[in-house]
């Protein structure tokens, strides 16, 4: 038994989506409690929509119905299908699930897959809804029989709270991506009106203030040149998200360098791949991070990458060639300038990044499988 209140764009609720396939896969009879339809065609997959008249799904209302009603309806619900294990995406439906796994007497596993006091502190929520996240982490955390992460500094710090905790690293992996219909590269360019000779510096993902977009947007007056552009590929998820891209927008204009940054709105897969064969590098800037799909994505398509020296990032890149201060701009700049001007620099950075991709690929289901049930089996995978 799981439970998701709905599905947003973005890697983590994309590895929700594959952590109940994996289950499924094995013929394993699969329970979602949801506020939205979480569509799966499965003859194992039982998906139990509340119904209940809210029309923001993604608001407080909705977190506040989730918090309140979920844990009884869960219990009822355990109870009812003689659930084997309850598995919680995270450490509010740690707390959600935690009460039926309690009266239920059976076994937790709960994936952690980021900060959420990071993206609440983005929101700019106030500190006592701050502090009402921590303790409810807290009793989730403890809740909980055994820690999933996807980086190396979430099982220390979670380690460093309860000492006892079996804590396993699972990697995201690399996920195979087939292009059906194929374009070149001046194909790609030239739909986003980019010149054929131009250097190209990408990112992508859910646009959110976390995401340190503007970093990137902000380095391009000072890597100079005017052949430089910058391929934005991804959209926000909420209206805070919306007002962030906005800003970006005015900051291109304000720095004029509007004419050079490319805003493409949210991709699928197969247009993201193409994207990434059309650039030169990819930047991700971000400030807090689990462990960035659209990084492994890129490093997948051969793309040379460069990211903040900040958990995640690190776990992927490792080499400090390949990581920058996210708060400092002129490293950035400095960087970027490096690799495009120096091109024994530009080989070590991709033959490093070849080297790191190799690590990532693997059947992320099947581990994800053998992880939760079987634990202490390994510690990082």
């Amino acid at each position: 038994m799981t439970a998701m209140y709905t599905i947003r764009r973005g890697g983590a609720y994309d590895r929700f989506i594959m952590m109940v396939e994996a289950f499924l896969e094995k013929k394993c009879e699969v329970h979602c409690l949801s506020l939205t339809p979480i569509r799966i065609e499965h003859p194992y997959y039982h998906n139990h929509v509340i119904c209940f008249p809210i029309k923001k799904k993604d608001g407080l209302i909705a977190q506040l119905t989730v918090l309140s009603i979920f844990p009884l309806w869960a219990a009822w619900l355990g109870w009812s299908i003689k659930t084997d294990l309850v598995i919680a995406f995270g450490f509010l439906y740690a707390f959600v699930l935690g009460f039926s796994k309690c009266l239920l007497r059976r076994p937790m596993a709960t994936l952690i897959r980021g900060s959420s006091i990071f993206g609440f502190k983005m929101q700019r929520l106030s500190e006592p809804f701050l502090c009402l996240n921590r303790i409810i982490e807290n009793i989730g955390l403890r809740f909980s029989d055994r820690i999933i992460t996807n980086n190396m500094a979430s099982r220390e710090e979670i380690l460093k709270r309860r000492k006892e905790m079996d804590v396993q690293v699972l990697y995201n992996n690399i996920l195979p991506i087939s292009i059906h219909e194929t374009e070149d590269i001046s194909q790609t360019r030239n739909k986003y009106g980019i010149p054929t000779n131009a250097k190209v510096l990408v990112t992508a993902g859910v646009l959110s203030r976390g995401k340190n977009v503007e970093l990137l947007v902000k380095c391009l007056p000072g890597i100079g040149g005017k052949n430089i552009y910058v391929m934005i590929a991804g959209d926000g998820s909420t209206q805070a998200d919306l007002y962030y891209r906005r800003s970006l927008h005015e900051l291109a204009k304000e720095l004029r360098v509007d004419e050079r940054v490319v805003f493409t709105g949210w991709l699928n897969k197969e247009e993201l791949w193409k994207v990434y064969l059309a650039s030169d590098i990819f930047v991700l800037p971000s400030l807090s991070e689990g462990m960035p799909n659209v990084m492994l994505e890129a490093l997948g398509s051969g793309l040379p990458c460069i990211g903040s020296n900040i958990a995640g990032v690190k776990d992927i890149l490792q080499h400090e060639d390949l990581m920058f201060d996210p708060q400092d701009e002129m490293a950035l700049v400095n960087k970027i300038q490096k690799l495009f001007s120096d091109r024994q620099f530009f080989d070590k950075a991709k033959r490093l990044c070849q080297g790191r991709m190799a690590v990532f690929v693997f059947d992320w289901k099947e581990k994800a499988f053998e992880t939760i049930t079987h634990p202490r089996q390994s510690k990082i995978l």
